[in-house]
């Protein structure tokens, strides 16, 4: 529907000025090109600032929707270029974890991510795309379709339903580096700490595949001998308090 010239567009009808579209009626009349200001009753109707979106109604959340869709499209793009770097740099280094020749190295805090800067940064500014990296390693899914499914179910609506899917990868996560864990926990962490659950996941599957990944997207990886020897040594030598078993340390 066209202004007229001259007159501005109220969401429905046309008046002369915003002043003029509520004749009488409040802010009900008082949209498109205008936005009511104050009380909702004792208001004014006055022209929407520069910047917003003419022809949309606020009552109606349409102005909000494009915010937020808008701040969703520049996060997918910002993460899709930071995804082919990593993609190239750590994904591609690291591998995968191997099924045969295998020993679990020791589960570690849920917090373990606090003392590695580096997993903390990009847990928290791109959580999908360590996501990837982690049920990529593991074999649960392919990195791209763990990135593009995380990031839709953690920057869209879908988000509690993606705190329930979470949960069921990452106990498959647990399960298959040989960690035991419960689904009740798994969606407690997923729930209340999810930043936290992911960086010490990233963590954990690092230890297992013997790799050391620092900012700037650089990975460090241990021949994979050495990695398993190591892994045996820490298990042996570590009860999970903090103590030591039989190396006398």
């Amino acid at each position: 529907m066209m202004t007229p010239p001259g007159n501005v567009n109220c969401g429905g009808h046309f008046a002369a000025n915003c002043a003029a579209c509520p004749a009488g009626n409040g802010a009900s009349w008082c949209n498109g090109d205008c936005v009511w200001v104050s009380p909702f009753d004792t208001g004014s109707c006055e022209m929407r600032a520069l910047g917003s979106m003419p022809g949309l109604d606020v009552a109606d959340g349409s102005t909000d929707f494009i915010y937020w869709a808008s701040l969703t499209a520049v996060s997918a793009i910002v993460m899709l270029l930071f995804a082919c770097v990593y993609k190239k740099r750590v994904v591609n280094e690291i591998g995968e974890l191997p099924r045969s020749m295998h020993f679990m190295s020791n589960e570690l805090s849920l917090f373990i991510c606090l003392k590695k800067p580096q997993t903390c940064l990009h847990t928290v500014f791109c959580m999908p795309v360590v996501l990837g990296k982690n049920y990529n390693a593991v074999g649960v899914m392919g990195f791209w379709p763990g990135c593009i499914f995380s990031f839709l179910l953690t920057y869209t609506p879908l988000w509690p339903l993606g705190v329930l899917i979470r949960a069921i990868l990452a106990k498959k996560v647990q399960d298959i580096i040989g960690h035991k864990t419960t689904m009740l926990k798994a969606c407690v962490n997923s729930l209340c700490c999810m930043p936290c659950d992911v960086g010490r996941e990233s963590e954990e599957v690092d230890d297992e595949l013997g790799a050391e990944i620092s900012c700037c997207c650089k990975a460090t990886v241990t021949p994979r001998f050495v990695n398993e020897v190591n892994d045996v040594k820490h298990r042996l030598c570590d009860d999970g308090f903090g103590k030591t078993r039989i190396c006398g340390q």
